[in-house]
């Protein structure tokens, strides 16, 4: 990833951590991209801030590799692959927030922090599903959105 820009772990560490509009982006597209892999059913992508670089024009580039390791809890299926994506979603947006691992979530706006809590529950089952938690960070009801993935993915262009 190194010609596309500087991992989010490299970015962080020279320029600290992401605030504001810079961490919404952020924690957006990463989201985004992840609700259109699970939805192809590509999941278990073991996001980290070494997987997620940050283009030269202001692009998130996700760079992942799946596969199971025996960690997700269980039998290694689909759900639990998800369920530990948005976990893993979770840690990389309060990274980028604070510059540690296990930062303080108070250095995230109240919407960010409600959906990292949420993808933060530690039964992978009650965990949301990645496209809705881009419907709530896309300010969008979960009963109103009815868009697919695609078609979110387009408005938040």
């Amino acid at each position: 990833m190194g010609d596309q820009g500087a991992t989010l772990a490299e970015f962080v560490r020279t320029g600290g951590p992401l605030s504001g509009q810079a961490l919404h982006r952020l924690a957006v597209s990463c989201v985004a991209a992840m609700a259109k892999l699970h939805a192809h059913g590509t999941a278990g992508l073991r996001l980290s801030p070494e997987s997620v670089a940050l283009g030269t024009r202001g692009q998130v580039l996700i760079g992942w590799r799946t596969g199971d390791d025996g960690d997700d809890g269980g039998d290694g299926g689909d759900d639990l692959r998800e369920a530990r994506d948005v976990r893993d979603w979770a840690d990389l947006v309060v990274f980028a927030a604070t510059g540690a691992e296990h930062g303080d979530t108070a250095a995230l706006t109240p919407a960010l922090r409600i959906a990292v809590e949420r993808c933060r529950h530690p039964d992978p089952a009650s965990r949301p599903k990645s496209v809705d938690v881009l419907r709530v960070l896309l300010s969008r009801t979960m009963s109103a959105a009815v868009a697919s993935v695609d078609g979110l993915l387009r408005t938040a262009g």
